[in-house]
């Protein structure tokens, strides 16, 4: 009797099964060397030309810190404290708080500037903590800036309450 099936020889067994050891190792590796070279341009292109991007970043701090300035004003403490018994004569004003930016005690005379949540901090202080990018009050993180009015803002869980104890500097 003939058989008419054929018997793969080993040596063309062995060629299929390396080939596709070959395939299953080398397609992703060079994928994973395409997705890397990828990635690193996606980093390295925005750094190319670092003059123009700190000077936007210059330009950037400096809008933000002219918006502190209209929003916040810089004034003597003794004649903000004056001011805030006038219209809050239910919160006491602490003489010579302490400015919990530098921790240091915020004399009658220094310049300050007092946030909208009763909070008092050097101006030089509260200039350098807004500057690098820090949004909220260092103490009860409400933000510096207020919102226009016809803006929403994102309400946090403790800004809803409209009757909020101010934390007592000491």
């Amino acid at each position: 009797m003939s058989d008419n099936t054929t018997i793969p020889e080993p040596s063309a067994v062995s060629d299929h099964t390396s080939s596709s050891t070959a395939i299953a190792i080398v397609l992703p590796s060079l994928f994973a060397i395409v997705l890397v070279i990828l990635i690193a341009i996606a980093f390295l292109l925005p750094r190319i030309n670092p003059a123009e991007s700190a000077e936007s970043k210059e330009e950037r701090r400096k809008k933000r810190m002219a918006k502190l300035d209209k929003s916040v004003k810089a004034q003597n403490f003794e004649s903000w404290a004056r001011r805030q018994s006038d219209e809050h004569p239910d919160v006491p004003v602490v003489r010579n708080p302490l400015c919990v930016i530098c921790l240091e005690e915020i004399e009658d005379a220094a310049q300050i500037r007092g946030l909208g949540c009763l909070h008092v901090f050097h101006q030089q202080c509260l200039d350098d903590w807004f500057s690098r990018w820090n949004e909220y009050c260092p103490l009860c993180h409400r933000p510096i800036l207020q919102c226009p009015k016809g803006q929403s803002a994102v309400q946090r869980p403790e800004d809803s309450a409209s009757n909020l104890p101010v934390a007592a500097m000491v």
